[in-house]
């Protein structure tokens, strides 16, 4: 059922099952504003092994050479490989177990495997109810968003994602949920987080993963909610602990690598990390901790060599741009990985206000948390607000959580964590009309190419090149 969303009417009441949260993802703002005065403060980092966990060994080849990984198991217990990157992740067990390896011949960085927040937890406003299946009940009608980017049109003239394959990088994904059985390929689905298996514990309650692919590829079903590209594959990567929203860095690039390495047509991260280059990050508690400039340049660079081989197997790779308002214009010290990186489609967030009273909605708001820049941001998405009236969720995302058969939640959540999936879901509506295969340059093109202008013809620091549009990119 799909209803029209620029009437003035306003919806009284809320369909069972759907549960409302606030999920503005992303870092803390400004943690980095007036460092100066807080450096004191800021706990220095025991270089101990990641606070006493494991370290990142990268070597200058961009593969493992033969017999490397034996010549480091001299010097510690290895822990995960990534040999298509030339990356190792290490257990150190003798002293000195830095200084020791960048000795070696064909090393590049030796630094801590630091854990970091990348996205936040959640806040829960309300709940109501569920929907059960059977119950044929559709909530179209607030999908806001969708009608935002003219995906019902693009729906319309036949494009629905068939054949492009995406992966989806996040905290798991609810794999018995009805909206992915059409979609979900569970062989292909992993995790890298140790402990903790790609499908999520049992339940009903708000999984960030369930909610981005939802928006991507939730299935058409005449049930529930209904995904940008709702016959696309997905497939579901683990590099976020559930339960936390943390993660190591080593759990992001293998995760990357595995996707390019089983056919990603487009790799989605909603996630992001902040670090500051003069040696300043974040850490899975809040915490501001000091490390070593140089460890920053050289987190940067082993990232930037995961996102460079994913782009070379052919896959689009799409980030979440934050939700800190931060400028990251004018050459700061600032960085965001994954979205500050070459090779990445960087996401800012839109939003309405008010929508379901408005006689004509604008959906094209700059969303009052997103980070922003001329220099940063490629695109723009609905991503959600809460500016409206408190309590009233309309204006954020709706899209899948997890639950138990045949009881399943739909959320309100907002962030530039919402806004990812619409590009990622647009990606796989061009690679599925052009038969499933496509250069990365060319789909990020025909993104950007077929972007409406919002606010001007040149480069928005809001909306980058313009605010996604579903119909323009398959027909254009």
């Amino acid at each position: 059922m799909r209803l029209n969303l620029t009437s003035g009417a306003k919806l009284r009441g809320i369909a069972a099952g759907l549960l409302v949260m606030a999920f503005l993802a992303g870092c803390q703002k400004s943690e980095f504003e007036n460092l100066s005065g807080i450096v004191s403060d800021a706990k220095t980092t025991a270089i101990a092994g990641a606070n006493g966990q494991n370290y990142l060994v990268v070597t200058k080849s961009e593969a493992l050479p033969a017999g490397f990984e034996k010549q480091i198991s001299a010097y510690g217990e290895i822990i995960s490989s990534i040999p298509e990157i030339g990356e190792l992740v290490v257990k150190p067990t003798t002293a000195d177990f830095e200084k020791k390896v960048a000795r070696l011949g064909n090393i590049q960085s030796v630094f801590p495997d630091f854990k970091m927040q990348w996205i936040e937890p959640v806040g829960m406003l309300g709940q109501v109810g569920s929907e059960s299946i059977g119950d044929n009940e559709s909530f179209f009608q607030y999908l806001w968003n969708m009608t935002a980017i003219s995906a019902p049109a693009a729906w319309d003239a036949g494009y629905t994602g068939e054949g492009a394959r995406v992966f989806i990088l996040d905290a798991g994904i609810d794999a018995d949920n009805p909206e992915f059985s059409p979609n979900l390929n569970q062989e292909l689905s992993a995790s890298f987080v140790p402990g903790e298996e790609f499908n999520v514990r049992s339940g009903r309650f708000f999984n960030h993963g369930t909610h981005v692919a939802g928006i991507i590829a939730a299935a058409d079903n005449s049930w529930g909610v209904i995904g940008v590209a709702p016959n696309a594959e997905i497939v579901a990567v683990k590099v976020l602990s559930e339960y936390s929203g943390s993660g190591d860095f080593s759990w992001i690039n293998q995760g990357i690598v595995y996707a390019a390495e089983n056919g990603a047509d487009v790799i989605n991260m909603s996630l992001g990390a902040t670090l500051n280059k003069n040696g300043f990050y974040v850490d899975e508690d809040g915490v501001l901790q000091k490390i070593p400039a140089v460890y920053i340049q050289q987190i940067i660079h082993a990232q930037q060599r995961a996102i460079d081989y994913a782009w070379r197997k052919g896959a689009v790779i799409v980030s979440s741009a934050g939700n800190s308002s931060i400028n990251f214009d004018g050459g700061g010290p600032t960085i965001k990985l994954p979205g500050g990186l070459n090779n990445v489609i960087t996401v800012s967030a839109t939003a309405p206000q008010c929508w379901v009273t408005a006689d004509e909605p604008n959906f094209d708001l700059p969303a009052s948390y997103t980070d922003y820049g001329r220099s940063f941001v490629e695109i723009a998405a609905p991503g959600g607000d809460e500016v409206c009236e408190e309590g009233s969720p309309y204006d954020l995302i709706l899209s899948c959580g997890t639950g138990n058969y045949p009881s399943y939640a739909f959320y309100f959540a907002g962030g530039t964590s919402m806004a990812s999936p619409h590009v990622a879901g647009v990606a796989a509506l061009i690679i599925g009309k052009n038969g499933g295969q496509m250069d990365p340059f060319e789909v990020t093109k025909k993104l950007l190419n077929t972007a409406d202008k919002i606010d001007g013809q040149g480069i928005s620091p809001w909306y980058g090149k313009g605010r996604v549009n579903a119909y323009r990119a398959v027909t254009e």
